[in-house]
């Protein structure tokens, strides 16, 4: 009994030994955690902010070059006003050019351009919508939904600029910026010549 006894205890004391500095070693880690819980992340994800800056830039302007091309070659089909119709075929021509710069710099820079699904559904509920205006409303929506999606376009591109370290996808948008600030001013130019010519349809602008 008393050998059973003094086994048992024995064990127990080993136990508790081992155990203690376990404890105080685990212990001093969740201190450290606390007092520097942004190294261990950093140190996890060394360039997240930068390479999503990156990555995001990259993206917006894959976005606006798409549904700008789309919503261009669709509009044409719907209006009669041939100074319309010339701004969209303009819109398409300098979106397909900054879309083959955008290709280029992000193949280099090694970033997969993805569209974003908002701007992309937003696109296909004004086609839907030109689609069933007269030209001459059609035309009205068209030139008003651009001054909106260029405005938003240049604040969101001048925002992310400072922030992108590529060289050549820097150099694209900074170039870009310029491009859509000349679409906003056209369609600021065309809106207001549409409000003074009358209904903004039929055979051209005054």
């Amino acid at each position: 009994m008393h050998f059973h006894q003094h086994l048992a205890t024995s064990i127990l004391s080993g136990a508790l030994m081992a155990a203690v500095p376990f404890c105080l070693a685990q212990g001093q880690a969740g201190q450290q955690a606390q007092q520097h819980p942004k190294q261990g992340q950093a140190a996890s994800h060394p360039s997240r902010s930068m390479a999503s800056a990156d990555q995001r830039a990259a993206d917006l302007l894959n976005s606006i070059n798409k549904t700008e091309i789309d919503g261009a070659e669709t509009i044409q089909g719907h209006v009669d006003n041939p100074n319309v119709k010339s701004y969209a075929q303009d819109l398409v021509n300098d979106h397909k050019n900054l879309q083959d710069q955008l290709q280029k710099a992000a193949d280099q820079a090694k970033i997969s351009l993805r569209e974003s699904s908002a701007m992309k559904k937003q696109e296909q509920r004004e086609n839907r919508r030109w689609d069933k205006e007269k030209p001459g409303p059609a035309a009205s929506s068209y030139v008003a939904a651009q001054i909106r999606d260029h405005e938003s376009a240049v604040k969101r591109l001048q925002h992310l600029e400072p922030q992108i370290t590529d060289p050549q996808l820097k150099q694209v948008v900074q170039s870009s910026i310029p491009v859509l600030q000349k679409h906003l001013d056209a369609a600021r130019k065309l809106q207001s010549e549409m409000k003074g010519g009358g209904n903004g349809s039929g055979g051209g602008l005054r």
